[in-house]
């Protein structure tokens, strides 16, 4: 069988039309249903229309529509590869054709759904650091994704090659992170974050409840306010409550976890990390070694306690059209070092420090300010409706920011080593940042009113994917780390 090599252009297949018409069905069907919900809640009762000739208009017209802009997606859709360019024709009134050079591809991003899966296929998302956006969405079989891969990975290699030299191929391994380590490690962050997903849940329950008729809506609200003092009644139930929507949003964060990054697994050589993950809907990532710009390990009191860490992958911000959020983040056991070695070098732990500045008491000042303002001005407003046992809230948030900027100023430094630097940050939770000299694109020395007489400035470093500033280092040594930056630190070795 013939490898197909994508030199003509060519339609994605007669699967990705039905995986287009799926995420169509989805979409279209969302704002329909809460229109249906109104109408049969404000007109069944009064036998206008009957639950069944609701369903069918809605599902009739969301198939139709489906189709319709399935259509108008699929067939303009063409793409092809030509010297060396992955070329993407598409538009239905405004043909537009995009060319993206295959070598500058800085991460492959593919879904496997419930629907892909069914049918055999997968969705490809090719990443470039040229735009904010993906350039390229392409859905193809198993079959069609490894002969393109195959089209890639022949363009990552180097130019100089020639046609007669044997390929270096490169053995891979692959590393199964547990579900074990992944939940201790999901209870070491912050529970909160389920407040996004209970946040969310109570939202479409307000819409859905926003498009009941007014009765339904009065019925609602007279069973809560006859019951209020039912439900809450006492401190102690008061307290019992919060303890249950504590526990709802832990389970809403464990859940969320671990729908995104169950069975997580990682393929990798010297050239390329590849993740495979998820349990209702399989996604993939690749991080290509020179596309790296920085790893970052993030350790709380948890986490070091039990030999856990947070390790996240960046890339060039440009080349995800995900939040900064989005980018490869592994929980679980403190992994770090074979990360570390794979891309720093083995002997990234035995090179010495070079030159170190730690940050002084000005860091505490600038992570308190603006939480001052706030802390000052309620405190006025209480004091002016005599809530003097109240003024204990203001007092306790001004020792959280005291706490919280002492631990900032304990963690803030920089640190330069032989082939790489290290800069240290975080509140209560370390956060260690492993950035190459090489990725290193922009470096400030920042000076301020009070500098002359403090002798304090800041350093601002920018990679194409990360920023840090360093605030109050002594004058000397951050010019000292400024000039290495710029000339090269072995000069200072």
């Amino acid at each position: 069988m013939a490898v197909n090599d994508f030199s003509r252009p060519q339609r994605m297949s007669i699967g990705a039309f039905f995986i287009i018409f799926a995420k169509n069905f989805r979409h279209i069907l969302a704002p329909i249903a809460p229109v249906a919900l109104y109408k049969f809640f404000t007109s069944y009762s009064d036998g206008e229309i009957g639950l069944g000739e609701i369903l069918f208009f809605c599902l009739g017209a969301t198939v139709i529509l489906s189709i319709i802009a399935s259509f108008a997606s699929y067939l303009p859709k063409k793409f092809y590869v030509k010297n060396g360019n992955l070329v993407f024709i598409h538009g239905l009134i405004n043909h537009e054709t995009t060319s993206i050079p295959l070598g500058r591809v800085h991460s492959l991003r593919t879904e496997k759904g419930l629907w892909f899966r069914l049918l055999g296929m997968r969705g490809i998302i090719f990443d470039t650091i040229a735009t904010r956006t993906e350039e390229i969405e392409l859905i193809l079989d198993e079959g069609e994704w490894q002969s393109l891969l195959a089209v890639i990975e022949k363009e990552e290699k180097p130019h100089s090659l020639s046609d007669a030299e044997p390929r270096q191929e490169t053995p891979s391994s692959v590393v199964h992170f547990p579900t074990k380590n992944l939940l201790l490690a999901s209870l070491c962050q912050n529970h909160l974050k389920g407040l996004a997903v209970l946040g969310s849940i109570f939202g479409v329950a307000f819409d859905m409840l926003s498009n009941f008729s007014e009765n339904a809506n009065d019925a609602v609200a007279g069973y809560l306010d006859s019951n209020f003092e039912i439900i809450v009644g006492s401190p102690l139930r008061i307290i019992l409550l919060l303890g249950i929507i504590y526990v709802v949003i832990l389970i809403l964060w464990l859940v969320t976890v671990i729908l995104r990054y169950y069975d997580m697994t990682m393929r990798y050589d010297k050239n390329r990390l590849t993740f495979s993950y998820g349990l209702l809907t399989r996604a993939s990532c690749s991080f290509f070694y020179d596309k790296i710009c920085t790893i970052e390990i993030k350790r709380n009191i948890l986490e070091r306690k039990f030999g856990l860490c947070t390790l996240m992958l960046k890339q060039p911000l440009f080349a995800s059209a995900q939040k900064e959020e989005d980018n490869m983040k592994l929980y679980g056991a403190d992994s770090s070092d074979f990360f570390l070695k794979w891309w720093l070098g083995d002997e990234y732990s035995k090179c010495a420090a070079i030159l170190t500045a730690r940050s002084g008491r000005g860091v505490l000042i600038h992570a308190m300010l603006p939480r001052l303002g706030l802390i000052i001005v309620l405190g006025i407003v209480l004091y002016f409706f005599q809530l003097y046992l109240w003024e204990i809230l203001p007092g306790l948030y001004l020792f959280y920011s005291l706490v919280r900027g002492i631990f900032i100023m304990r963690h803030s430094k920089i640190s330069l080593r032989k082939t790489y630097f290290i800069v240290n940050n975080g509140a209560f939770a370390e956060t260690v940042n492993y950035i190459k000299y090489s990725n290193l694109e922009v470096v400030r020395i920042r000076r301020t009113p009070l500098s002359s007489r403090f002798h304090r400035v800041s350093l601002e470093l920018s990679t194409s994917g990360t920023t840090f500033f360093i605030r109050s280092l002594p004058e000397k040594e951050a010019k000292q780390i400024y000039e290495a930056l710029l000339y090269g630190a072995e000069k200072f070795a």
